[in-house]
């Protein structure tokens, strides 16, 4: 089975205007630019293989995307340093491009402080990061063998921070108690054209006020993915209805299984930066 690189980066600031498909194709030009050894389809117009997690709905940030790259056989060097030459001094097949480089059937170990330690995941995320435009950060990188579901069907909630703009902080809590004490909450969603009403009560699994941004009263939900995904832009409405969402940013995408919830494993790499809370 081939294994793929799996990356996890940010988006945030103005590019969050700009949708998935948008978001695909920088990608795509991103990985071309750094070299990786990703696959392609075949047939008259073959196209990169890329795999996302949940799409984000334009408009929103976030600082938890998921993309995996297949990757061409004979892509991963075990060992390899910078220069071509293997741990144990024997030459292997130079390359200009970066290599992902593993060591013991794990990723290299991230050392800035001694240009020997070679190429590792934190090499690949930090080229990645310069290759794609401002607001799109790759902050980890690394390798999964390609078994179990796709990243969309693993995902089974999101984590956000959203602002309701123009409600205090003890309104916003007040509305909040008023919301969990519920046992149903019918909102309206349009869909396929279509008005849809439907109960969200039992996809918020979590809701709090977090603080304050100079816009509005800043909340952290977990809102589940399946059966449907539930936005934030649909609790809103519910909690304040005189009131519009500001800005709204995706924290996690949570998958569920044995070991219990957790987000798609993705090694933390010194390239990752701490992703401050929404502010003014």
């Amino acid at each position: 089975m081939a294994l793929r690189l799996r990356v996890r980066f940010s988006k945030v600031g103005k590019i969050r205007f700009i949708g998935h498909r948008d978001v695909a194709r920088v990608t795509e030009r991103a990985v071309r630019k750094v070299g990786l050894p990703v696959a392609y389809s075949e047939g008259f117009s073959p196209r990169m293989k890329l795999s996302f997690g949940l799409a984000l709905p334009t408009g929103y940030e976030s600082e938890a995307e998921f993309v995996e790259l297949p990757l061409v056989a004979g892509a991963v060097l075990d060992g390899t340093g910078p220069d071509g030459v293997q741990g144990d001094g024997s030459a292997s097949v130079p390359r200009a491009a970066p290599v992902i480089a593993c060591r013991n059937g794990t990723h290299a170990p991230c050392d800035h402080e001694s240009p020997a330690a070679g190429p590792s995941y934190c090499t690949v995320a930090l080229a990645l990061s310069e290759a794609l435009p401002v607001g799109m950060e790759v902050s980890a990188a690394g390798l999964t063998d390609g078994r179990g579901p796709s990243l969309q069907a693993a995902v089974r909630s999101c984590g956000w921070q959203f602002e309701i703009v123009g409600l205090d902080a003890s309104a916003a809590a007040q509305a909040v108690a008023e919301f969990l004490d519920a046992g149903t909450v019918v909102t309206e969603r349009v869909h396929k054209g279509e008005t849809v009403s439907s109960d969200i009560r039992p996809s918020v699994e979590v809701l709090q006020v977090v603080g304050c941004s100079d816009r509005g009263a800043v909340l952290s939900a977990e809102l589940s993915a399946t059966p449907r995904v539930v936005r934030p832009s649909e609790l809103v409405p519910a909690l304040a209805p005189a009131h519009e969402m500001g800005i709204a940013r995706r924290t996690h995408q949570w998958t569920s299984g044995a070991a219990g919830r957790a987000e798609p494993a993705v090694p933390a790499m010194c390239a990752q930066k701490h992703k401050e809370s929404i502010s003014g």
